[in-house]
């Protein structure tokens, strides 16, 4: 049955007389949530706003909103809106084994759907010393031990924020190996690459992507210098194959400031930075995630 417009508009006062919010109803038609609008005379803004858009597996995610602060519930994850720059966000992302389709951004009692597109990563073979393949014997109990520092500082981020505003690159040079790619070490050995590799010959200078926390600043097995900055919230930055290091654990550092010097350490075909970014447990695409801010 057609409702007449006299009885849409007492059920709209209804509702707002109510205090009810007047969210975009996104299965009431057709149309995507990124091109679907209420009517101009009833348009209100949306309660949180997110790029890239459609978000994508592997891929960061900024959530925005300009009246929501607070815990949301994102992918089972919990993530929290703080205010910086006017308005309140929160930063997320899509691990790379999620499947595409459309997810519940939980908040304040409202649940938003977000849409998770595919996106293809490139393979790629790689030729490294057969040790790091295969590692003899006589370093096995060391890398344990490495594992063992790095998943206890994994686990050792405060809830609290101590990034602020954009990630910006760690290297000014171009990136010529892409996140996300399958690779083939010597012909066998299959690993997902999770982050990018930076063309920075011996010595470049590295800088911090945003504040934090020296929390691993250490030569280790296959990353060789290795620095791992936590900003907070579980975000953590990896700065690897460094030949020098500028900064030593336990130190804070703001954004833009050189931490270490590239290099050619632990398993490395040659000078480069390898740089990553992890969110809880999650390893995504960081050249996406410097134009966030943008968007």
């Amino acid at each position: 049955m057609v409702e007449s417009p006299s009885a849409i508009t007492r059920r709209h006062a209804l509702a707002l007389s109510l205090g009810c919010a007047a969210l975009t109803p996104w299965h009431s038609s057709g149309q995507s949530p990124e091109t679907q609008s209420l009517p101009s005379s009833t348009a209100v803004p949306p309660p949180v706003t997110w790029a890239p858009r459609p978000a994508f597996i592997g891929g960061p995610i900024l959530f925005r909103s300009n009246t929501f602060s607070g815990p949301a519930t994102w992918l089972g994850k919990t993530i929290v809106f703080r205010p910086g720059g006017g308005r309140f966000s929160a930063l997320a992302g899509v691990n790379l084994n999620q499947q595409p389709g459309r997810y519940p951004l939980v908040l304040g009692g409202e649940t938003i759907e977000v849409r998770v597109a595919t996106h293809a990563y490139p393979s790629s073979t790689i030729r490294v010393p057969q040790r790091y393949v295969t590692p003899p014997r006589e370093v096995l109990a060391r890398i344990r031990e490495e594992t063992a520092i790095k998943r206890a500082a994994f686990r050792s981020s405060p809830p609290d924020r101590l990034w602020e505003g954009p990630f910006v690159p760690p290297a000014s040079t171009r990136f010529t190996s892409s996140f996300g790619s399958r690779r083939i070490y010597n012909g066998k050995t299959r690993s997902t690459h999770q982050g990018l590799d930076y063309s920075a010959s011996l010595g470049s200078e590295v800088r911090a992507s945003n504040r934090g926390k020296v929390v691993i600043a250490r030569e280790m097995y296959f990353e060789g210098g290795f620095v791992l900055l936590d900003h907070g919230e579980s975000i953590f930055t990896l700065y690897m194959h460094l030949s020098a290091f500028h900064v030593a654990e336990g130190a804070s550092v703001e954004k833009g400031v050189v931490i270490a010097k590239s290099g050619a350490s632990g398993r490395a075909t040659g000078p480069h930075l390898h740089f990553g970014v992890q969110w809880q447990g999650t390893y995504l695409e960081p050249s996406t995630l410097f134009g966030l801010w943008d968007s």
